[in-house]
């Protein structure tokens, strides 16, 4: 539909790309109003996860839209090969910005990883409001023919695929199918025959989930699966709700301190040295372990002061005073069994983060499983 050239921005001195309409469509008055409707739409935003529109002209006849260059490319060349910190990253910049285009009233509608570009600093930043719509605009304009669904079938959600009107949590079921083929290497139904075939079974069959890959922690699967409800109102209910939830399950999962381990590399991971972190819950390493992977006063502190742990004991503690004596012992068990937890999680989080960094011999590699 349109070609994206590297040029240079002279006033400024800086590179951009610049959206041309390709010349077979630059005569169809409806491609047009498209290419201008995305300036639009994508120039009334701003916000650091979501590429920068400069500007909107016209040369010869034919549109041009100016943008922020992100030469690092786009997601999909890093799929199949990321950390689950990195693969939460992602998440989490996606939905920032899809929460500041709920605050515009813009639903995106066509997310995949070929619309999410990846920047110097190792974050994201959502592209491409060329299908995008305004919500007084999706039952009234006329772009897109009644009954028909824009967007790319393995991400489209299934109320898309009927052809009713995308909303939020549209993308939010995308985010969903995006968040699958990261931690998996493959969209659901990706064994379906055809793009027909794909689209029927996700009207007629529950989304596969992740629980049961034994390297992914349940809460992040858990996650996941709540984006890929078939039901829009079973979804979370907004961006900003999913982008909360999924800080706390990457805590859970990871550890406080997972924002760290999630920038982006500025090229694939070579395959052989790829390892998908091990998260398996409550696993008792050995002192000497935590000792060479995390600062051992720094584990308890956490664990001592995690706000779950001191609230629940308090609670108890509390009950104690106005009921029973003996309430205040049970208080102090359940606050050291959950401190006890919360230092071997953390430990043992901190253990696989750095074990992720290293080289592993061929026949140790531990890869996240292709569904």
């Amino acid at each position: 539909m349109a070609v994206v050239h590297l040029a240079r921005q002279l006033d400024l001195d800086r590179p951009v790309a610049l959206k041309e309409l390709a010349g077979l469509h630059a005569s169809d008055e409806t491609v047009t109003k498209r290419f201008l409707h995305e300036a639009r739409l994508a120039g009334s935003l701003n916000h650091p996860n979501i590429v920068t529109v400069y500007e909107y002209f016209e040369h010869d006849g034919i549109p041009y839209i100016a943008m922020e260059f992100l030469p690092r490319g786009s997601l999909r060349a890093l799929v199949g090969a990321l950390t689950v910190p990195q693969i939460a990253g992602v998440l989490e910049g996606l939905l920032a910005g899809l929460a500041h285009a709920d605050e515009h009233h813009i639903v995106h509608r066509d997310l995949k990883p070929e619309n999410i570009m990846r920047t110097d600093e190792g974050g994201v930043k959502i592209a491409d409001f060329g299908i995008a719509k305004a919500y007084d605009e999706l039952a009234t304009a006329n772009l897109t023919p009644a009954g028909e669904f824009v967007g790319a079938p393995a991400y489209v959600s299934p109320e898309q695929a009927l052809g009713a009107p995308a909303t939020q949590a549209s993308d939010l079921y995308s985010v969903g199918v995006i968040a699958f083929e990261l931690f998996s290497g493959a969209v659901p139904f990706a064994d379906a025959a055809s793009a027909s075939a794909l689209l029927i079974r996700k009207l007629n069959e529950r989304a596969p989930t992740l629980r049961r890959q034994p390297h992914l922690d349940r809460r992040l699967a858990e996650w996941v699966d709540a984006l890929l409800e078939r039901e829009p109102s079973k979804r979370p209910a907004s961006a900003q709700t999913a982008r909360e939830s999924l800080e706390d399950a990457a805590e859970a999962a990871i550890g406080v301190r997972w924002r760290r381990m999630a920038p982006l590399p500025a090229e694939r991971p070579d395959r052989a040295t790829t390892r998908a972190p091990t998260l398996v819950p409550h696993r008792f390493a050995s002192l000497g372990t935590i000792r060479a992977t995390a600062p051992l006063l720094l584990l308890v502190g956490h664990a001592l002061t995690r706000p779950i742990n001191v609230a629940v004991s308090a609670g108890v503690a509390i009950a104690a005073v106005f009921i029973a004596w003996w309430l205040f012992v049970v208080a102090l068990g359940i606050y050291i069994a959950l401190a006890a937890i919360t230092f071997f999680d953390e430990a043992e989080a901190a253990r696989v983060a750095l074990r992720s960094k290293k080289p592993a011999p061929p026949e140790h590699e531990t890869r996240i499983p292709t569904i």
